[in-house]
């Protein structure tokens, strides 16, 4: 096996913790790949990109927390699987929740309203 860049990782591989044990799959890889910036994984305990299950929902590993990228398709974390365990839940960037140019000034209201508060309180 030979170590690999983290631009390489694609959804379904393989994590593992130190222990060995496997603790799920990478479900989306999270960084910039223009500027080089690895920022973590978000992984899942099942293979599915577009959909995932509210029971299982995507859990955040910060990338000073993978340890090694592999052309096996696995990727090896440096802690263990009872502290993979408590990972906290994925949440995306707001930068990735994008309104449509045909949304009403209200509606973008609304949305900056929820991201700020966390909730709806507009209705």
């Amino acid at each position: 096996m030979t170590a690999v860049s983290w631009k390489v990782i694609q959804n379904g591989w393989d994590v593992h913790a130190s222990d060995g044990e496997e603790v799920g799959v990478v479900f989306l890889v999270v960084g910039d790949e223009n500027a080089d910036i690895f920022d973590g994984l978000a992984i899942t305990q099942h293979g599915g990109f577009a959909f995932h299950n509210y029971v299982d929902r995507p859990h955040y590993i910060e990338a000073a927390k993978v340890g090694e990228i592999d052309d096996s398709g696995r990727v090896r974390l440096t802690i263990t699987a009872d502290e993979a365990r408590s990972l906290p839940l994925h949440d995306p960037p707001a930068s990735a929740e994008i309104s449509s140019e045909e949304s009403s000034i209200v509606d973008r209201a609304r949305d900056e309203i929820k991201r700020l508060t966390g909730e709806d309180r507009t209705n």
